[in-house]
């Protein structure tokens, strides 16, 4: 498989992950931890690592502070191969930090923010000849970009298209339908969209992500849709029909990243050709070993690895495709 070029735009932080034994407390007091994690993170920094790990070539876009905490997190993604030379660094004001509680059942609580002081993305901050080289244009985080939404965001993602570069993008926190039409105008010139359930709900007013998926489509003219729907699997629905993925089977250590390795593997996977539900299979791999370990840089080591997992749950039409 092909090594892809891919533009991750968008918002790059900081997670530090603690993972008690039992359910974490805030009590005082000596408690003993199973681990604890520094890691980069985030709807752009998250795939970026994984899409290193996967054999890819991602290129970091966006806004951080100026401190020594995004200084952390831009070497520790140069250590796994991202190309960390046109992210800005704003003296401003810091960078994201979260500080995530784990417990024993995978899930995140409580989860403490110091959001960003880091000004807003603009156009200035874009290399547009680098975007245009590209394979692949990931947004990671739009409902986090500001006034970047709207004629920015739209310029971007027809630039893009354009030189033939693959447009896909995702949102991070909880989204309405009036964020969903202040997107739709980038999102109607966009291949893939990755809703996951609560946004896809809070998108398009239903809880049923069948019906979500097909009105998200409907409203905003994306040319796909992947509703990720945690241990549900993956929902796609795109110009060859709707497919329905599985999450794989394994033991749960930290959900944190799931969303973001999904999106990374199913990156690679169409960026070499594979379809809609093909990119699925490998984006559920991806996912799924992530969660094996703490942090959302855990559990993937490289492509090869991740395909021979894929091949261990995947059907025998999926297992069999060319690499």
């Amino acid at each position: 498989m092909k090594s892809p070029k891919v533009v991750c735009l968008g918002v790059h932080l900081l997670d530090i992950l603690v993972r008690h034994p039992e359910a974490p407390t805030l009590n005082t007091g000596w408690q003993i931890l199973d681990d604890l994690r520094i890691t980069a993170a985030g709807t752009a920094a998250g795939p970026a690592v994984d899409l290193a790990k996967l054999g890819a070539r991602p290129i970091s876009m966006g806004v951080i502070g100026d401190d020594y905490e995004g200084g952390l997190m831009v070497d520790l993604m140069a250590g796994f191969g991202c190309d960390m030379s046109r992210l800005v660094r704003d003296p401003g004001g810091p960078t994201h930090i979260s500080l995530l509680f784990i417990g024993p059942d995978g899930e995140r609580n409580p989860i403490m923010i110091r959001p960003t002081g880091a000004r807003s993305l603009t156009l200035d901050d874009i290399d547009f000849d680098v975007v245009a080289d590209a394979d692949v244009l990931h947004v990671g985080g739009a409902d986090q970009l500001g006034e970047f939404v709207g004629g920015p965001l739209v310029e971007l993602v027809r630039h893009a298209r354009r030189n033939d570069t693959v447009v896909t993008v995702d949102v991070l926190a909880e989204v309405d339908e009036e964020f969903r039409d202040r997107l739709a105008p980038a999102l109607a010139e966009a291949d893939f969209f990755f809703p996951n359930e609560g946004q896809l709900a809070g998108m398009t007013g239903t809880e049923d992500p069948g019906e979500g998926v097909a009105r998200m489509r409907e409203l905003v003219g994306v040319e796909t849709v992947i509703g990720t729907l945690g241990g549900e699997g993956s929902l796609i629905l795109g110009p060859g029909g709707e497919s329905r993925v599985p999450a794989f089977e394994i033991d749960v250590v930290d959900t944190t990243g799931c969303g973001d390795a999904y999106v990374a593997g199913f990156i690679v996977a169409i960026a070499n050709g594979w379809d809609a539900e093909a990119a699925g299979w490998l984006g559920a791999a991806a996912s799924g070993l992530v969660a094996t370990g703490l942090g959302s840089d855990s559990g993937i080591v490289d492509l090869d690895s991740t395909l021979e997992f894929m091949t261990s749950q995947a059907p025998a039409h999926i297992a069999a495709l060319p690499r």
